[in-house]
């Protein structure tokens, strides 16, 4: 697959934030939004291998999509946390990349993506994890897994798993976690050989919350999860009682959660977001993108260069690039997707849960 230029570099920069150290465990909030993200390292392991992240992409002043994605570097294999990272930035670099694509095809397109970029370095020896959804203010869903993480729906009918994990226990329906039956039957980073699930959704007005875990928290008990998950209580309440409850269990591995709840509210509230805005967060902290399209050639062009301290983990400096961004504000009247009239905002108020230190943002100018 030929990778595009802006979605290389887009990519380079959300995999070098997604590896800046951090805490051992942190909940967050998603500001003026219904949606969670929370990950702990747990009690047994040293290193989390778990990322996620949610992505807004707001394209122009009504247009809009949110992507969320987990990947769960698998253990027993070469980098896992590597693995995780390389997979979560090439997998949303080609959502925003591929945005004009069906959200079907747009998800395809993005796994396609990370699955080739960890075969190609690690050649089957290293993979993880992935399971994601994709969502716009059209109200359209579409989500995707491979492995063993998943992803669980609250609906009229009540609190129920919807993938399969790719385990020979998850085919059997069994809930055991022996060696012998937990191996991974497929992965990010197996090859031309990977085959995702794609699973049909009901409406998004029928959907209440939405629940993507890692296997850290699959040693809670279907029941007690159900039970978590009832309540109507903010994300980042119930995400966190979920990262108790998987400690309190044992903690025999990384838990990770991506919590979305009132979902049908997702795109009713009318924010003051400048088009082209990018926000990613993950459970430690977010950044930002500001991206630009020229109307006539219908290509993402970069405007200013980025300028990132390879010795800093999560700074970035910018320059920008005023000739180029008045000739484009010139034909972005009729572009129909990320436009560069865009100026550098505040940063909105975090509310952290944790009182663990906050991470710096990373902001980055595209031209």
């Amino acid at each position: 697959m030929e990778k595009n230029e802006v979605q290389i570099q887009i990519q380079t920069q959300v995999q070098r934030w997604l590896s800046r150290k951090t805490t051992t465990g942190s909940v967050r909030q998603v500001t003026g939004l219904p949606i969670a993200l929370a990950s702990d390292v747990g009690v047994v392991r040293s290193e989390n291998q778990d990322r996620l992240v949610l992505l807004r992409a707001q394209v122009t002043n009504e247009k809009s999509f949110l992507v969320g994605v987990l990947c769960d570097g698998m253990g027993g294999m070469v980098n896992g946390k590597e693995c995780a990272e390389l997979a979560i930035s090439f997998f949303i670099s080609s959502c925003i990349v591929h945005r004009q694509m069906k959200l079907k095809d747009r998800l395809l397109n993005a796994v396609n993506s990370a699955n080739n970029a960890i075969y190609e370095k690690y050649h089957g020896d290293g993979g993880t994890t992935l399971s994601a959804f994709i969502l716009d203010s059209d109200k359209q869903i579409e989500v995707v897994n491979v492995g063993d993480s998943r992803i669980y729906l609250k609906t009229d009918m009540g609190f129920e798993q919807i993938t399969t994990d790719d385990t020979v226990a998850g085919q059997l329906k069994n809930n055991f976690h022996t060696p012998e039956v937990s191996g991974l039957l497929q992965y990010i980073g197996i090859g031309p050989s990977l085959e995702p699930h794609f699973i049909e959704l009901p409406h998004i007005d029928k959907i209440s919350k939405l629940l993507m875990t890692s296997d850290g928290s699959h040693y809670i008990v279907q029941e007690t999860l159900r039970r978590i998950m009832i309540p109507k209580l903010p994300a980042s309440e119930l995400a966190e009682r979920l990262i108790s409850v998987a400690k309190w269990c044992g903690g025999h591995d990384n838990a990770s959660a991506l919590l979305l709840t009132d979902l049908p509210s997702l795109f009713l509230k009318t924010e003051n977001i400048y088009k082209g805005t990018i926000d990613i967060w993950d459970s430690f902290g977010e950044m930002q993108l500001f991206g630009i399209e020229t109307a006539s050639s219908k290509k993402t062009q970069i405007i200013s260069d980025v300028s990132v301290d390879p010795k800093a983990d999560i700074n970035a400096s910018v320059v920008s690039n005023t000739s180029a961004r008045s000739k484009d504000e010139e034909t972005s009247k009729n572009s129909d997707s990320l436009d560069n009239k865009i100026k550098p905002r505040k940063m909105r108020q975090k509310k952290e849960l944790t009182k663990e230190p906050e991470q710096p943002n990373l902001r980055i100018d595209f031209e």
